[in-house]
């Protein structure tokens, strides 16, 4: 096994780690300690069943998205679901799930456009002051409270759905 995979695969377990510590720790939240486990695609390691249907359900809207109407189609996405999210009936982790779909779009629109993140080129979408309104709107709904665990939670999740689109990405395609 090479370094980076090494590391990939570290920074994957950590991630999945301190999403379910995040979820966890809300008494609202969808996890629950002793919950169900599933064993995870990159290591020998258990993660938490409910943190793998949020990464899956992320890397699925994004795909989808994306393949068909590019980040336009994205910005749709990410729309749709916070609409659908606070519908009634819908639980906190309906909300948290949608954030990091938002912040892994996010983090992709400004790698695609360079410098720092929610610059001037980056779609306007995805700029600073329109993003942080909507973090800072949904965040309390997904039982969050807005600000460094709000962030915290949003970067560890979007940094997992994004080493799970790169693993989708890389794999050999089938026919």
């Amino acid at each position: 096994m090479s370094f980076k995979t090494a590391r990939a695969r570290t920074a994957c377990i950590l991630s999945l780690s301190l999403l379910a510590a995040c979820q966890m720790s809300n008494p609202q939240g969808s996890l629950a300690p002793g919950g169900p486990l599933v064993q995870s695609t990159t290591s020998s390691q258990a993660i938490p069943a409910a943190a793998a249907v949020l990464i899956r359900t992320v890397v699925d809207t994004y795909t989808f998205a994306a393949d068909r109407q590019g980040m336009a189609g994205v910005i749709a996405a990410v729309d749709e679901c916070y609409r659908s999210a606070v519908a009634p009936n819908k639980r906190p982790a309906d909300v948290r799930t949608c954030l990091v779909l938002d912040m892994m779009a996010f983090r992709i629109d400004q790698q695609v456009s360079g410098g720092a993140p929610g610059n001037d080129r980056q779609l306007p979408y995805f700029q600073r002051a329109q993003a942080a309104r909507r973090w800072e709107r949904y965040a309390p709904l997904g039982n969050l409270p807005p600000g460094d665990e709000a962030a915290s939670f949003m970067m560890n999740g979007s940094e997992v759905a994004l080493i799970e689109l790169n693993r989708r990405r890389a794999a050999p395609r089938v026919f």
